[in-house]
């Protein structure tokens, strides 16, 4: 670590001949207690072992309830039930969702039964106030790899634009350069209470796009995207809607998302003529629909995967094993629900009949009751 008074040791990442020496000289100098000055992916800030008090305490961060909360960088989504204990699944589904990137989750509960409890008293005490605390995955690949190999989270010291000026700020070891920040990707900063949540304060996930990262994710799959699934998709918003006493356009901001993918697509093609003809007699539409390709990320981000055969089932695990607990075939009882491609008005109309049945079904299971039927 750096002598007093002296300037800190500058790095530039984009001229390193290996950046893992780079992420093992910052990880040696945070296990020892040192304070780096590193990039987040959307600014710069100073960073120190959650585990050191004093390299805390030379972040010079202010005591008490004054100054925002700092931020305790985690690994990702798998860690937040170990920090704050009652999580509820919306808040579950933020950090799913929204990390790594630049989102902020303020947790106000039952966190002091967390991990927190075993943090150093003086640490706990900075980065626990009011019962909230503050975690977030960072996105640049740096940070992340830091994060692997340190044991426990890092504490983040308010941010800057400038790696330039970190060096008029607290003494730190070592700045890590790696050019200007990305602008207009500053963190949006959500409190979570329960299943609600509040933004304090705005950056690059607005509201809209909060609301899908809160929401139960209903992912629906077949081969090429333009028959079963996407009449799964839309005869599903169509009997939620109905359910929840809505227009299909505002199931989001009744907590629900439905999507669908093909195992096989091309992406941006229409749903096929007999289907949005069939589904709009129904009550629902397709008319906007176009074709997208299941990825490993949306299958992860989903609550419920609903494939239309077993083969559908198996190509999507293949891809996103970690999917295997919440995927399943639409119909409950195991069956295949056969490909209507290339056949006429009746034969569609049958598949969106069967469809609907399963549909049935699966919102019971969900416990999306009708209203006046509660």
């Amino acid at each position: 670590m750096a002598e007093p008074g002296t300037k800190p040791e500058r790095i530039d990442l984009r001229r390193a001949d290996d950046p893992r020496d780079v992420v093992h000289r910052v990880v040696a100098c945070l296990a020892q207690g040192g304070v780096v000055g590193l990039p987040t992916g959307d600014a710069y800030g100073l960073v120190a072992s959650a585990l050191k008090p004093d390299a805390v305490a030379r972040l010079g961060m202010p005591e008490g309830a004054e100054g925002p909360l700092p931020s305790l960088f985690v690994k990702g989504a798998d860690e937040v039930a170990d920090w704050v204990p009652d999580v509820s699944p919306a808040a579950l589904r933020l950090a799913r969702r929204g990390w790594p990137g630049p989102l902020t989750l303020v947790f106000r509960g039952q966190v002091a039964d967390g991990l927190a409890s075993r943090l150093p008293g003086t640490v706990r005490a900075q980065v626990v106030r009011d019962s909230s605390i503050s975690l977030r995955a960072p996105a640049h690949p740096l940070l992340r790899e830091v994060l692997r190999l340190l044991p426990g989270p890092v504490v983040l010291s308010g941010t800057v634009a400038r790696v330039d000026d970190l060096e008029a700020g607290p003494r730190c070891d070592i700045l890590i350069d790696d050019g200007p920040a990305e602008r207009g990707h500053a963190p949006t900063v959500v409190l979570v209470e329960g299943e609600r949540w509040t933004i304090l304060s705005e950056g690059a996930a607005g509201p809209e796009e909060l609301k899908r990262m809160s929401g139960t994710l209903i992912l629906f799959v077949c081969t090429g995207n333009t028959c079963r699934s996407p009449m799964a998709e839309a005869l599903c918003k169509a009997e939620l809607a109905r359910r929840l006493g809505c227009d299909p356009g505002a199931l989001e901001d009744h907590g629900f998302v439905v999507m669908s993918a093909g195992v096989a697509a091309h992406p941006g093609m229409p749903a096929a003529a007999y289907a949005v003809e069939v589904v709009r007699s129904r009550g629902g539409s397709l008319k906007d629909h176009a074709s997208r390709m299941i990825t490993a990320s949306l299958a992860s981000a989903a609550d419920h995967v609903l494939a239309m055969t077993a083969d559908h089932l198996e190509i999507l695990l293949e891809q996103a094993p970690e999917a295997r607990p919440k995927a399943r075939l639409l119909d409950p009882r195991g069956g295949d629900l056969d490909d209507p491609i290339g056949s006429g008005r009746e034969v569609y109309l049958e598949t969106a009949r069967e469809i609907e049945s399963h549909l049935r079904h699966l919102l019971d299971e969900l416990g999306v009751i009708a209203r006046g039927q509660a």
